[in-house]
């Protein structure tokens, strides 16, 4: 019988490819497979940035298929989204062009973004991979902002114990998959605190929180 670590290794591996897919081949199905997996908490906990805004040029940082782009349209922000997915980017284009919106978004990837110094005073980015945790893109991040602007990442989330398929699915993700816990447990944590303090940005973390889950949200403000 294979160890348990092995094996969570493994479903982990396995786990990593297929977010890969979602965001390729298989980004026509992303949206339906957040809801699904998330019992319709994902885009709640996406808009859980707005009110943590400042001013309204706002770039949507990994905006994916443009859930939360539409957001910050309805929210009264002048918004670009930036992707380093052509079918993501193709799956926003739809999204916003269906709700009656002209999409402005830019395939890019964190680390060279296509815009001018100081051109938006908020930089959102919901739910990161690794990227977010570089040097080289939080630089990119920080050229970009107004002196004062914020870099808002909703860094985690995981659903409470609201309904039996809720319960079922928080059992899977913290005890068989090793998910959950508070981002400051982690070893990482302070590694990526020094980080933002080193490009100029200072760090203070935020939860959202009610009966279906709760979300850890990083504000990042820019210092000078």
């Amino acid at each position: 019988m294979l160890p348990i670590r092995f094996m969570r290794l493994l479903v982990l591996r396995l786990l990593r490819l297929a977010f890969q897919a979602l965001y390729y081949p298989l980004a026509p199905l992303y949206d339906k497979i957040a809801e699904t997996a998330f019992l319709g908490q994902w885009a709640k906990w996406q808009r859980a940035v707005l009110p943590r805004l400042v001013g309204k040029q706002v770039l949507d940082l990994g905006c994916g298929t443009g859930t939360l782009y539409l957001e910050l349209l309805k929210w009264g922000c002048t918004t670009i989204g930036v992707d380093a997915s052509a079918p993501m980017l193709k799956q926003a284009h739809r999204k916003i062009s269906a709700a009656g919106k002209t999409p402005a978004l830019a395939l890019a990837k964190a680390h060279k973004l296509p815009f001018p110094d100081e051109t938006f005073t908020s930089v959102v980015c919901t739910f990161p991979t690794s990227y977010i945790r570089e040097p080289n893109a939080l630089l990119e991040v920080v050229r970009v902002l107004y002196p004062g602007g914020k870099l808002i990442i909703l860094d985690t989330a995981q659903l409470r114990p609201f309904n039996r398929r809720a319960r079922f699915l928080l059992w899977f993700y913290t005890r068989a998959l090793g998910f959950g816990g508070r981002p400051s447990d982690n070893t990482g944590y302070a590694r990526f605190d020094l980080l933002l303090r080193e490009v100029g940005l200072l760090r203070r973390d935020e939860m959202f929180e009610d009966e279906q889950g709760e979300a850890h949200i990083i504000v990042a403000i820019k210092l000078w």
